[in-house]
């Protein structure tokens, strides 16, 4: 051993092999402020839950490996008292690897079903927190959930930075970062890598046996999201309660659904889906066909452009800002308001759309309701001889259009 390093306490061996579970569970369970998983070791393989109390700052190397044990179908990590609620809980570094290939599949019957929450269900999570105030989790790589890398509600001042996806994508709904209502006041920023489902998804309500919690969404930052064939950048779902004042920004790569989606999922389809005062600046998008059929000249399904504001969708003030895309591959559609969506005022600046598919692509299809419409600043162009696509082809209804 290296005569720096202290001995590595009871119970933790840290060779990938044997258990450390209970002599890591041993160091937070002194409830000290500051916690670091010792070094020398770099691997540490658990097979039970590690659960973090209030007050509490969880340091690990940037390259330590924490990896699930075969066959244990458990979250690596959570917070200790999520029924009555922990805060101040920091978690800083470390490779925290499911294993999803050895793990037992998670419960997905729970899909489109009245089944409901319980902590106990095994659900594929990475990491789940519940019920915290000031939360921050920082320069952490998730690799290899079995569905979602983080599970979060109930959320009061949270940070979520400096997040690597290192995904095998063997597993269907590989979530990145999903936060459910009652949440305000987060930031979530700089998150890297390819998900097999939403990169981020603040859903105010979800359904099923997702669903910790439900209730409003607000005062919410993503700032940072960089995918190659990732699936969906951020999906707001409101299906009774509101999601406000969220600004997106700062969205690059390529996506084979959606930059930005406004969904209901339409898990409860007589309560209201209610976004207010919303802000998307900063795109540089374009469409990636991995795992997809399609036609390069046609646009198919409207729920494959970079925007969609899917039907039900009651959206107050939407900006878009410094809006760019660049398109190779295919003609999907690019900016959709569906037929039973409505946004009472949208504002569309600086936006460039290239198009080097062989079919026309339109700035904006309005099936919907558009109250008051102003697009400034505004380049399109059509190579390879395909006709140029409108700049707003509306079957629906525009009140105001300057």
């Amino acid at each position: 051993m290296h005569p720096s390093h202290p001995p590595l306490p009871a119970g933790i061996v840290g060779d990938g092999i044997h258990d450390d579970t209970d002599g890591l569970q041993a160091l937070l369970d002194t409830r000290a402020p500051h916690v670091r998983f010792p070094l020398p070791s770099a691997f540490f393989m658990i097979s039970k839950t590690l659960r973090i109390h209030s007050g509490q700052t969880l340091e690990t190397a940037r390259s330590v490996v924490i990896r699930l044990k075969a066959g244990a179908g458990q979250i690596l990590l959570t917070n200790a008292d999520p029924e009555n609620g922990d805060e101040n809980i920091t978690v800083t570094g470390g490779i925290w690897d499911m294993d999803n290939l050895n793990q037992p599949p998670a419960d997905r019957e729970y899909e489109n079903t009245d089944k409901k929450y319980t902590p106990e269900r095994y659900m594929g999570v990475l990491m789940r927190f519940n019920n915290v105030k000031n939360l921050t989790l920082r320069s952490l790589t998730l690799k290899d959930p079995e569905s979602y890398g983080v599970h979060l509600g109930n959320l009061r001042q949270f940070t979520i930075e400096d997040i690597t996806f290192d995904y095998n994508l063997q597993r269907k709904n590989m979530d990145g970062i999903h936060v459910h209502g009652p949440s305000r006041w987060g930031r979530i920023a700089n998150l890297k890598g390819t998900t097999n489902d939403d990169l981020v998804a603040l859903n105010a309500d979800d359904g099923g046996a997702w669903e910790m919690s439900r209730g409003p969404i607000e005062d919410v930052m993503v700032d940072g999201l960089m995918a190659e064939n990732g699936w969906t950048a951020v999906r707001l779902l409101s299906a009774g309660s509101p999601i406000r004042r969220i600004q997106l920004q700062n969205i690059f790569g390529t996506y084979r659904y959606n930059v930005v989606a406004f969904t209901n999922f339409k898990i409860r389809p007589d309560e209201p889906s209610t976004f207010e005062d919303i802000s998307i600046q900063n795109v540089f998008c374009a469409k990636s066909g991995f795992d997809l059929e399609f036609n390069p000249a046609e646009p198919g399904w409207q729920g494959h452009a970079p925007l969609w504001i899917e039907s039900r969708a009651k959206v107050g003030s939407l900006t878009v800002h410094n809006y760019h895309r660049t398109e190779n591959l295919w003609a999907a559609m690019n900016f959709v308001i569906e037929q039973g969506a409505s946004v009472d005022s949208l504002q569309l600046s600086n936006l460039s759309l290239i198009n080097r598919t062989p079919g026309p692509i339109d700035l904006l299809t309005n099936y919907g309701r558009i109250g008051r419409l102003r697009i400034l600043n505004l380049f399109m162009q059509s190579e390879r001889g395909t006709p140029k696509g409108e700049i707003v082809s509306n079957t629906g209804c525009i009140e105001d259009q300057g």
